[in-house]
Formats: structure tokens, sequence, C-alpha cells
């Protein structure tokens, strides 16, 4: 048997998925087969993903360098139930990934001839002992098909020389690079679909293939035309991708449709749209635990990532950042100049964790959670007003929230104490919860005129009353403010 681990955080490409979020509430690894077939060798080559959340592991009492430690047995029985192989090894991960929707990726790859199957997996938490165990079925192809199963992946591309081996979290499958995954969740921020599956004919053929986007309950919500396909004597791999952006939150199915001569066959397999709250809110705590330094959280990225990443930053940016040259730049600079914008800012150099960063990009994961405009033209969380002032700010000190009362709209205020007192007042006037900033004396923001009539002079005395400023005289009570 081969086997390659890779340890992975399982939001990283959205939240937790679906299946290890079950395997993990049912106490288990998850496991995804793919089947493929060798016809020199007349057996189906499978491989097998394995995903073994961290959240089962008990990281070992002491200082927090310790690591979760973890061993992993593999079985494999025919449909009488005797074994024909055995396998047995050890893992670790750091106790920081433990504390995140975080697991391991165990890739197995072995040869199955004609029959029917059992694969155990158990893995036993080596500081508490217990044992989480899952068993999956397999049946090995009983003759050459038109084609294997279908594969999913979150990324692909093909191997350049400078690929001398898989980089971290990638298999290498032909002449392409592959990132694994037990089952495949996008997001609004990772919206490509990447699908491969082998097509097998004892003489060079060609086809057609095409690819449909279902429902849960089968109703197609997008559909590919039908694209001429060849494939060699032998067989070969077709693969492509799908850009699903704009796709609604929630599961679906990928459907590969091909025919080759007069052989016709069908591949599915589920999928998921996570939504962008959550994926946020997932993959800034996971960045956050990791603490990886500023090159390594940004490393991970793809470009949309990376486009998210820096929108914000005009909130913070000086001049000296030149954020204006960042849209020209490559994949990899644009890496590097986001690692160089935060690195200026680390108050602790010479550590991994940043602790600026960190609490910028917490603070627009909670503003994408709980600012986000309503309604259809409603705005991201962090581009709405009290998101950019809870994103420059963090979180207020002290606040005074209020409800429609008499002519008066909701309104909300705003207090930050230590270093200079500043306050920010808000108002609903669409009474939807899209609050926009009203007044205050923060000399970099812009207050509203005539805002007091906005909010009506019941609401002004109210306010006034909890600052201690009278608005109405525009006469300080508090000499503080």
């Amino acid at each position: 048997m081969r086997r390659l681990a890779l340890a992975v955080a399982g939001a990283a490409f959205g939240m937790l998925p679906a299946a290890i979020a079950t395997a993990y509430a049912q106490g288990g690894p998850v496991v995804h087969t793919v089947r493929f077939y060798r016809a020199e060798h007349q057996h189906t080559r499978c491989k097998a993903f394995v995903a073994i959340p961290y959240a089962l592991l008990e990281p070992a009492a002491g200082s927090p360098g310790m690591h979760l430690s973890y061993q992993v047995e593999v079985r494999i029985a025919d449909s009488t139930g005797l074994t024909l192989h055995e396998e047995t090894w050890s893992g670790r991960a750091p106790v920081a990934v433990g504390m995140t929707d975080a697991h391991a990726l165990e890739v197995l790859e072995f040869p199955l001839a004609p029959g029917k199957y059992q694969l155990e997996v158990a893995v036993t938490d080596s500081v508490t002992g217990r044992r989480f165990a899952t068993q999956t079925s397999l049946e090995a192809f009983s003759a050459g098909p038109v084609a294997s199963d279908l594969l999913l992946s979150p990324e692909m591309r093909v191997a350049t020389e400078a690929d001398s081996v898989p980089g971290a979290g990638q298999i290498l499958f032909g002449n392409t690079l592959v990132t694994p995954a037990v089952e495949l969740v996008l997001t609004p921020l990772r919206t490509k679909a990447y699908y491969l599956l082998e097509a097998y004919a004892e003489e060079e053929a060609s086809g057609t293939m095409a690819v449909a986007i279902m429902t849960e309950t089968g109703q197609v919500v997008v559909r590919t035309p039908p694209t001429t396909v060849g494939v060699p004597s032998g067989g070969g791999v077709l693969k492509g991708q799908m850009d699903l952006a704009g796709l609604p939150e929630g599961s679906y199915q990928m459907r590969v449709s091909l025919t080759l001569g007069d052989q016709a066959v069908e591949r599915t397999l589920p999928f998921r749209m996570q939504g962008m709250h959550a994926a946020l809110v997932a993959d800034s705590a996971r960045r956050a635990a990791e603490r990886v330094g500023d090159a390594g959280y940004f490393a991970a990225m793809g470009e949309a990532e990376l486009d998210a990443a820096k929108e914000p930053l005009d909130y913070i940016a000086e001049s000296k950042d030149n954020l204006k040259i960042y849209d020209d730049l490559s994949l990899q600079a644009k890496r590097r100049f986001l690692a160089e914008f935060w690195q200026r800012r680390d108050p602790t150099q010479g550590t991994d964790k940043n602790e600026n960063r960190e609490q910028f990009y917490a603070a627009i994961a909670y503003a994408d959670l709980h600012f986000t405009e309503p309604g259809r033209r409603g705005r991201e969380g962090w581009r709405t007003d009290r998101g950019r002032v809870f994103a420059k700010n963090g979180a207020p000190e002290d606040s005074l929230s209020r409800t429609r009362t008499g002519k008066a709209p909701p309104y909300s205020v705003w207090r930050y104490s230590s270093g200079k007192n500043r306050y920010y007042i808000f108002a609903d006037r669409t009474g939807l919860g899209n609050y926009q900033l009203m007044h205050t004396n923060d000399l970099k923001e812009a207050s509203r005129g005539g805002w007091q009539d906005i909010v009506t002079t019941e609401a002004v005395i109210d306010i006034s009353r909890w600052l201690g400023i009278d608005f109405l005289r525009e006469d300080r009570l508090n000499p503080e403010f």
C-alpha cells in the first residue's frame, strides 16, 4: 500500500467539510474512495482519502509546544472477512491545530482484483487511548469500464519543470498536481470546481463530454454543452474546471456525462457551496490558531482570497504603503506585498504571531457576520459604516442601542474611552438594519449634515445624556470630550 500523509486545515477551502463534521459527530474518521482501472493488470487501482478530525484527539498536558499524537490502523478484507492487508503508522500534529476545525488527510493507494471488499480505518488517540473506527465497502471493477470514478478537487494544475516533487498538500496524478479532498467545499472566495476522470478504450476513440451541476433533488442548475473529447489507445485523462461563482449556499452534485463511440456513462459526486460569513469566520479562526507568520498566512491563499484580504486595507493604510500598485502585481508579488504590509505593523517583531494582523482580519470576519446589510443590494459587513469603524478600532468599550421609538429611527452609539476619547452615532433610516454613521468626533470620519433632524430631537436628548454632551446647545457638559 502506498501512503501519503497530508496535514491540512478543515477550513482551508471553506468550512469543515460536512463529511468530516458528520464523522466527528459519529466518532470516527471519514473515508472517500476513487476507483481507477489498469487494463494491463486487469485490476482496480483505488485511491482512498482518509480524513482524521483533530478534534477527536486530546493534546498532551504540558507546554504549548506539545503535539497531538495518534496511530492509524488500516485493514483490507475480502467478502468472506479474510484479511488481505494490514498496516499501522503514527501521526502527529501541533496542539494549536487541534484548537480549530482541522484534520489530517491520509492518501492511500492500493490494487484490488475483481470482487467486493471492506476497508477498515481506525484511529487511536495516543493520550487517552480512545479508538475511533470507520468501515467502507468497496467493489472493484469486474471488467474494463468506460471511465473511472469522478474525482473533484479545489485546485488542479499541470506540473512544470519546477515541480520536481509535489508541494505541501498535493498529489501528482500523471502530469497534473491535484489538491485532494474527502469532500469538495467551495466558498464565494474559492468558486472553481476542478474535476478529473480517466476514460478507457482499447483503440483510439472519440466522443463527447458534458458537465451538469444539480441540486440534491436532481434539478439541473448549471449545464455545459457537450464538447468533443479524444481518448488514445489504452485510455487517457479527461479533466476540466467550472467557475461556480454566484451559486447559492447549499449541497449539490456534479454529473459528468461521457460518450465514447456507442458507449455512454455518467459519473456523479456531491459537493457543497459554503456561505461567505461562515467561510470567513472559519478561515480567520484557523489562521489565528495556526499562528503562522505573515508570509505563511498569505502563502496558502489563491488570488481571489489575496484580493479580498487587500480590499479592507484602505481603512488603515498610509500613503507610503502605496496600495495603488497592488492590482498590477503577479500572484507571488501580491503575497509578498501583503506580507510586507503586515510585517511593518507587527508589534512583536521576531515572532510568528502578528497580533495586529490577527485582530484586524478577525474584526473583518466579525463585521461580515454581524453587520452585513440585508436585501439584494446589501453590502458586506466590513464595507458598512459600522464594519469600517469596528475594523479600525475594534469592539467599542461601551455602547447604547435603541429600537424605533416614535419618529426616531433605530440608533446605536459606540464609545471608546482608551487613547483619544471617541464616539460614533449610527442610525438605521431604512428600518432594515442598514445603519449609517450620523455623527462622530473622529476627525478621520465624516459626520452627516442635519443628523439631528434625521435621528429626531428625542433621540438627540437621549444620546446627549448618555455621552454627557449637549448636542442641542453644542455645549460640552463633560470636559473629557
